[in-house]
């Protein structure tokens, strides 16, 4: 009996594993065939290669060595910095420190700085200098015991939080509490007291906002109780303090106010080699020549934006990723477009002073930053050319030190009763150019010129014309050094002084008047790139489309229409916008099926080959087209994740793609490949230097070349609609004019070496917080003059090869579904040639990115690794959707036949399909797991048979 137990629990458990074995060969199998090319690129194992042929090279590295290419690079990252850091504060000279001073590094973000963001932006910074070692190679002495308190003492369990990349966990900030320090560290400030340098850091990071941190009852951009005991130990064990702030969001700084500190200086995040840079700003071997790209408010909810920045939901949408909502309330009035415009009507007298204090809203304006020296400007001169109007000034050099300066040009339009009557508003000030010295040595000027489109002069009219016009009445061109030094030399040339409410003086002499007689509302109804009508493509992206009586905030009435949280945040949805949310695509009936696996007559067999360098309209894309089979162009456009497939019929290469917004990253599409990590896209910008930003896209470039990565997920350009977004830190800016012309410079350094960019996140994708298909609502005019600046700057002067479209929705429509962005704004008004790829859609949860509807709207490619999803029945597959299958992949192929993925490629070169060594070892150990399942269930099987003996003599008796 014993043994018959014995053999039935033996029974079970060889099933069991026999089950445990099966299910893990089975998801193994599946798991690696949906990331099959995020797994060969993780482990750098090739899926083709190229045989036969010369292997020319049609992009070369500018460089002999890899060590040349990497010491530029490194060399880049820290200029990047050098150029890109702010002097927010410097009372009495404090800085620079004086050589071979002696300081003392407080705070346990000293030890972990902000290299990077999370996820997409991480940072590996395994050779990355810590602060200590930086400050040291420029000659400084850091306090060791300090130091030692921090990386192995007390202080060692502090440290910050930050989500993963999923957007699990909080932006949470730490610090060393007082109780902590005992007498030998506070003994230790005497040999190193100097100077006592604070550092502040806060991360940002992609999939969560910063609203989601708090700080002990704080907000995450403020101080918490052990930061401000911190600072107030330095100041008074020290005689002169200096702040660094190591964040990538701008921070509430009034306790620069409550404090005596000496010097702030704001270094963001420094990338791989960056923190060289502070050392060197510190010591006085570099002149921080950064100026803010936000306007950094003592309050960061005072932001009209922030009424409607969150997490809100549409209670009663079943529809898949559909339940979620956000309003841009604030229309144009994001960042100094809102502080600057309502301080202006107070001036005026426009608005009552009772209701708003700039001096006590506005910290840092943006564009400030100060320099170690002084300069002096004149002779600023416009001159009025057909299409342009051309700026110059002189800058000198007056102070003691060398330095760089940044010259900013500032556009004020009226506002006209014409522009109230159509709910057109207008900001007070706009960047519209602007220019960064040389190093000028002390009492060395320079003259600088900028020139200023006149299409920057237009504004869109969404309810009266339809497009854009010109409005008549003054026009001002200011030349100043930040946004609020800019409106008070208008105000000034406008006969206002600070007894009518000014914060100071301003200089008439450097604004500049220009009169348009007559609104002009013909000029800029087509479009300057394309020659085609512009009109209305938003309108079911205002709320007001599904909400008639809704208000946008406007200068004619700042206190009436100030936004309040649109449905208090729970939104019951009508039938229409239930109905919109749902995905579709149409059908013409007269649409015919295109040709399959045919050679042209005309022009016999081509391979990618023969159309590189080719016009997007010659007619032997066609031919080259009808030779692909059915299943190669569905196949191409539905599994474009982190690579495009290889094309066997016209001999097209496949691509590998990767992401990184400060240059390709060894982060999501796999480790093996590590390149130089640039400071984040704020810092670039920081920089006002397009000439440098273009440097490192070339620079990317070189690592797209040496590592083979040709599609590059970046640059990112959406806007920093709040100080609280968590993307901030890859995004340029506020200003969607400045976000434009670096991000036009990134894309043409990166794409001379043959690269391919996708410029993100197209569009309205300003919130981390349900970017999953959260509906995302605005007006006509603020999506145009605000959301979509960068991205058209970035096509139509940096000629980008390639868009990355968001995962929410403009309204109800997902970005790569809505037709009004994809082909008549993208393609129709913009001219844009490349391709459009979504972004991450690999799992279920992302059917709403829908691949028909995506297809007939102008989205071409699918980040999407599955070999199982988006997978349509022949029937689906109809002529209509499989000429736009056609359309996806002729705009797909275009831009690889032009990029570097066509190295090695010559008339004599084909493509062959490898099985990489990973796969070929998952079968060899699935063919064994599955015959050890085959002999356990054999096993299972006899343990289970019961076995039945024959007595003598009782044959047959058993019926």
């Amino acid at each position: 009996m014993l043994r018959k137990v014995l053999r039935k629990i033996c029974a079970v458990l060889v099933s069991l594993l026999a089950l445990v074995l099966a299910v893990i060969v089975v998801a193994a199998n599946v798991l690696t065939s949906t990331y099959s090319a995020m797994i060969s690129m993780a482990l750098g194992q090739p899926t083709f290669k190229i045989e036969g042929g010369a292997d020319p090279q049609y992009y070369e590295s500018a460089f002999a060595t890899e060590q040349e290419m990497n010491d530029r690079a490194a060399e880049v990252c820290r200029e990047i910095e050098r150029e890109g850091m702010v002097l927010l504060k410097n009372e009495g000279g404090a800085l620079p420190l004086a050589a071979g001073a002696k300081v003392s590094l407080l705070s346990q973000n000293a030890v972990d700085l902000v290299y990077g963001g999370t996820g997409a932006g991480s940072v590996d910074t395994s050779s990355a200098p810590d602060l200590k070692t930086a400050l040291e190679a420029a000659g400084l002495v850091v306090n060791p015991t300090l130091w030692e308190f921090y990386t192995t003492g007390a202080g060692k369990d502090y440290r910050k939080e930050v989500p993963s990349i999923t957007g699990a966990g909080v932006f949470r900030a730490h610090e060393v509490p007082q109780a902590l320090y005992t007498d030998e560290v506070k003994g230790s400030f005497t040999a190193y007291g100097d100077a006592a340098i604070v550092v502040i850091g806060r991360s940002g990071g992609e999939s969560a906002d910063l609203t989601a941190g708090l700080n002990e009852g704080g907000h995450y951009l403020e101080l918490n109780a052990d930061e401000k005991d911190l600072l107030q130990l330095a100041c008074d064990s020290f005689d002169k303090v200096i702040v660094l702030i190591n964040t990538t969001n701008p921070m509430e700084m009034g306790f620069l106010n409550e404090y005596p500190v000496d010097a702030c200086l704001w270094v963001g995040a420094v990338g791989q080699e960056g923190a060289w840079a502070i050392g060197e700003a510190l010591a006085g071997a570099v002149n921080p020549s950064g100026r803010l790209v936000d306007t950094w408010a003592y309050d960061a909810f005072s932001a009209p934006a922030m009424a409607n920045f969150g997490d809100y939901t549409i209670v009663n949408s079943q529809v898949a990723s559909g339940d979620k909502y956000m309003v841009y309330a604030e229309g144009i009035y994001v960042g100094y477009r809102y502080y600057e415009t309502r301080y202006e009507d107070v001036v005026l007298g426009k608005e009552n002073a009772a209701n708003y204090d700039y001096a006590r809203q506005v910290q840092f304006p943006f564009g400030y930053g100060l320099s170690y020296t002084k300069f002096a400007w004149s002779d600023y001169a416009v001159t009025e050319k057909a299409d342009v109007f051309e700026v110059s000034l002189t800058v000198k050099n007056t102070g003691a030190a060398a330095g760089k300066e940044v010259v900013q040009i500032y556009l004020q339009s009226p506002y006209t009763d014409y522009d109230r009557q159509n709910r057109i508003e207008k900001a007070s000030v706009e960047l519209v150019g602007f220019a960064k010295t040389g190093v000028l040595a002390p009492g060395e000027a320079e003259t600088v010129t900028v020139s200023v489109n006149k299409e920057l002069l237009k504004t869109y009219d969404a309810e009266g014309y339809g497009t854009y016009i010109l409005d008549a009445g003054d026009y001002y061109l200011t030349a100043a050094k930040n946004a609020h030094e800019a409106l008070n030399n208008i105000l000034t040339a406008k006969g206002k002084t600070q007894e009518d409410g000014m914060t100071g003086p301003g200089d008439a002499a450097f604004a500049w008047t220009y009169h348009q007689p007559a609104l002009d509302s013909a000029t800029y109804a087509v479009s300057g790139a394309t020659g085609e009508p512009v009109s209305n493509q938003f309108e079911t992206t205002d709320i007001r489309y599904y909400d008639p009586d809704f208000t946008y905030l406007s200068r004619s009435d700042w206190q009436g229409t100030w936004p309040e949280t649109y449905a208090q945040g729970r939104l019951t949805a009508g039938a229409e916008l239930l109905a919109d949310l749902e995905t579709g695509h149409s059908e013409d009936p007269a649409a015919v099926m295109p040709k399959f696996e045919t050679v042209s007559d005309e022009y016999g067999r081509l391979t990618l080959l023969d159309l590189m360098g080719a016009e997007f309209s010659d007619p032997r894309w066609e031919a080259l087209l009808d030779q692909m089979s059915k299943q190669e162009l569905y196949d191409l456009v539905r599994r474009g994740g982190y690579g495009t497939m290889t094309v066997e019929s016209i001999n097209a290469p496949a691509t590998v793609d990767k992401d990184g917004p400060a240059g390709i990253s060894a982060t999501l599409a796999g480790g093996n490949i590590s390149c130089m990590a640039y400071p984040p896209e704020v810092v670039m910008a920081s920089t006002w230097n397009t000439e440098l930003v273009e440097e490192m896209g070339r620079m990317v470039g070189e690592d797209s070349i040496s590592t083979g990565i040709s599609i590059w997920y970046a640059p990112a350009m959406n806007i920093h609609r709040t100080a609280f977004s968590g993307r901030n830190f890859e995004y340029y800016s506020e200003d969607g004019f400045l976000s434009g012309k670096l991000g036009a410079a990134e894309c043409r350094g990166f794409q001379e070496k043959g690269g391919i960019v996708t410029i993100k996140h197209f569009a309205l994708n300003d919130q981390e917080t349900n970017r999953t298909g959260g509906a995302m609502f605005a007006n006509e005019q603020s999506v145009r003059e605000i959301y979509l600046k960068g991205f058209e700057l970035s096509v139509r002067e940096g000629k980008a090869n390639g868009v990355m479209t968001s995962m929410n929705r403009l309204g109800a429509r997902w970005s790569g579904g809505h037709e009004g962005l994809m082909n008549d704004t993208l393609r129709g008004e913009w001219g844009f040639e490349g391709f459009a790829v979504t972004d991450q859609t690999s799992f279920p949860s992302f059917n709403y990115c829908d691949i028909l509807e995506g297809l007939e709207a102008g989205n071409d490619l699918w980040l999407n690794t599955s070999s199982s999803m988006w997978k349509q029945k022949d029937e689906a597959l109809t002529p209509t959707v499989m000429n736009n299958v056609r359309t996806a992949a002729h705009r797909v192929l275009y831009t690889i036949a032009n990029s570097n993925a066509m190295n090695g490629m010559d008339k004599d070169s084909h493509i062959v399909t490898l099985m990489p060594g990973w796969q070929k070892a998952l079968i060899g150990v699935s063919v064994v797991l599955g015959a050890l399942v085959a002999l356990l269930v054999y096993c299972a099987v006899r343990l289970f048979r019961k076995k039945k003996v024959k007595a003598p003599g009782n044959v047959g008796a058993a019926r």
